[in-house]
């Protein structure tokens, strides 16, 4: 299982995107999510891939291909809820 956390250090608001859902959590900051894939997850075992800019980090999913089915990672907001997309 792939397991870490994205945490919002700076002085701005951070823009995580979820791809390819194209869903976004806004981290204020001082906050953070725990992420998660699950050994279950189709496909072969990569490390997800990630792209960070100012104000933003994109997450692709570490086992998506393109025409297959995404959305295998596990999101918990830093209240230790989980969150969906």
């Amino acid at each position: 299982m792939i397991h870490f956390k994205v945490a919002a250090d700076g002085p701005e608001p951070l823009s995580v995107w979820f791809e390819p859902l194209a869903w976004e959590v806004v981290l204020d900051p001082g906050d953070h999510l725990l992420v998660a894939w699950p050994d279950f997850s189709p496909g072969p075992r990569f490390a997800p891939t990630f792209c960070h800019e100012p104000g933003r980090l994109s997450i692709l999913e570490p086992n998506w291909v393109p025409g297959g089915e995404p959305g295998h990672a596990r999101v918990w907001n830093s209240s230790g809820e989980e969150i969906t997309y």
